[in-house]
């Protein structure tokens, strides 16, 4: 999918150079694959990675600097399923594609994960706290993420016992262990490719069931789905119907069961009767934005006439600390003023950077979620669309207590184009 604009200020952390790499003892003269194939522990890992024969080439390269992130023989156990190793079950057994192409949907699926968990440059640990989300050297080929490289998130404390952890799941155990060509970081969890808005929703359902539940009684599912076999020019050509195969690339703020909870009870029951669908349709709609991947540190604009300049006011004592604020345009066509701001912790000696997220004036309780097909916020509180300007807590709150003065007056005139 075209590519509009793309904004990457965020990558602060100092990549470590190759020639910076060959110093110390014998054995950082090894290669990333040297190294995991002498380790008993990654001999599973390797096993998966001899299935990929053009990957074991590029962890080989003594001329690249690279960070990879691996899994050891328990974090490959600890992924079962009916009773048995599904990494196991992947290597041991034949499949095939629609095709009759035996192993080429393995091979795929190994070759994209591998690339996933490779960053294409080395990054060691006391560097992850300096950035909310990373580059991974996986394209994304299915028309989603606007063809962008696929991110990791990244999420490291400010205060000991110092942990590191990807995608909200996997943990760093043990870090820095480094080769010829680059940093290896062993993870207690493999790297899932990121599956799409509605899935990873889907995961977490203590926390969204509400949500989700408002999305299926309206057959939203579309709109935060993906279909990867649609290809990239069935999105583009149908980049502006709101009810085709889902958006390649849709940044939403999901609320929370709490955020459904703290709604009047006759507003809750209203919203999800059969007279007030119209209205819940709408105000899932001011939670989305379309055509835009919008991370806290980085942002593109995918399929989008918008010609606004996006602007970023960068911290003049510290280089990597930055804030923006914008007016996206919502799938209702309202505007969604979202703030963003990276500062470092004030914790003496510490490296770490905090980032804050808002939407409509309201702190996101989770930001920077990775999904196949775009970004996901998390919100304790439903946004209201009453005011065109971003408002506080005790407003938003405020605005739901006296809805019937105006919701409906606000979803009679609001497109519903969504």
């Amino acid at each position: 999918s075209a590519i509009v604009k793309s904004i990457e200020w965020f990558e602060g952390s100092t990549p470590v150079q190759p020639n910076q790499l060959l110093v110390g003892p014998a054995d950082e003269q090894k290669t990333i694959w040297a190294v995991l194939n002498d380790r008993d522990e990654f001999s599973e890992l390797v096993k998966i990675i001899k299935k990929d024969e053009k990957y074991i080439k590029r962890l080989d390269d003594k001329e690249l600097g690279l960070t990879f992130f691996a899994p050891n023989n328990e974090a490959l156990e600890k992924v079962r399923h009916g009773g048995h190793s599904s990494y196991k079950a992947i290597l041991d057994k034949d499949h095939k594609d629609r095709k009759g192409d035996k192993d080429k949907w393995i091979r795929q699926f190994i070759h994209d994960s591998l690339q996933y968990a490779t960053l294409p440059q080395a990054v060691e640990y006391d560097q992850f706290g300096r950035n909310s989300t990373l580059a991974t050297e996986l394209h994304a080929e299915d028309g989603s993420f606007g063809g962008r490289r696929r991110r990791v998130k990244v999420e490291s404390t400010s205060l000991p016992p110092w942990k590191v952890t990807l995608n909200n799941y996997a943990v760093v155990t043990e870090s820095d262990i480094r080769a010829a060509n680059g940093i290896i970081h062993k993870i207690d969890s493999p790297l899932w490719l990121p599956p799409d808005i509605t899935d990873t929703l889907f995961l977490i359902p203590h926390i969204f069931s509400t949500t989700l539940a408002a999305v299926e009684k309206l057959a939203l599912q579309d709109r935060y789905q993906f279909n990867s076999e649609f290809s990239k020019e069935w999105n583009k050509k149908h980049q502006n119907d709101r009810h085709g195969k889902g958006y390649a690339a849709t940044t939403f703020f999901a609320p929370t069961n709490e955020a459904w909870n703290q709604l009047p009870q006759d507003l809750q029951m209203y919203l999800f009767s059969p007279f007030g669908e119209e209205t819940l349709r709408k105000l899932l709609a001011f939670h989305t934005i379309p055509n835009r991947l919008v991370f806290s540190e980085w942002y593109d604009r995918v399929h989008d006439d918008d010609d606004r300049t996006f602007e970023v006011k960068y911290d003049d004592d510290d280089k990597l600390g930055f804030e923006w604020d914008y007016h996206f345009n919502s799938l209702t066509g309202q505007k969604l003023p979202v703030h963003a701001k990276k500062y470092q912790s004030k914790v003496p000696g510490s490296k770490q950077y905090n980032v804050e997220v808002q939407a409509h004036g309201l702190y996101t309780r989770n930001w920077d979620t990775v999904a196949q097909n775009g970004a996901i916020h998390i919100l304790d509180d439903v946004l209201s669309p009453r005011s065109k300007e971003g408002i506080n807590k005790e407003q938003n709150q405020k605005d739901w207590n006296e809805w019937k003065d105006w919701l409906h007056d606000w979803s009679k005139k609001t497109s519903d184009d969504s």
